[in-house]
């Protein structure tokens, strides 16, 4: 899988605000700590990415992006990589959490329309 190039990996990227478990679903999927997690919001800084083999769609490659509402000082930086991740996405899976709606998932709903990019919207935390 290492040897398939980069432009015949699916490419999904993990689109959401800070803090609704995009890191710990791929984690989750991956099967280890690929990404570090915690309950503090601006964890994930630079976006993450995992090769892995993903039946039946074969290689594919996860993008575990920065929240987009991120406040932080380091903000700017880190929207920056995490709006590059628009342009590589084949499907984008946004993460939400159950009754929590907000500008910044329509406005990753209207990025994946405008770009003509699949989209699934995961509502996480409902346990």
């Amino acid at each position: 899988m290492e040897k398939t190039p980069k432009s015949l990996r699916l490419q999904i990227g993990l689109f959401g605000r800070t803090n609704v478990g995009k890191s710990s679903l791929l984690n989750m999927i991956a099967g280890q700590d690929v990404a570090i997690i915690s309950s503090m919001p601006g964890t994930t800084t630079d976006v993450v990415e995992k090769t892995m083999e993903l039946l039946p769609l074969g290689p594919v490659v996860f993008l575990d992006t920065a929240g987009l509402d991120d406040k932080s000082i380091l903000a700017e930086a880190r929207l920056k990589k995490t709006h590059k991740i628009f342009d590589r996405a084949d499907v984008i899976l946004l993460l939400t959490e159950p009754d929590i709606w907000t500008e910044y998932e329509e406005y990753i709903i209207e990025e994946a329309k405008r770009r003509e990019t699949p989209f699934v919207i995961i509502v996480n935390k409902v346990d």
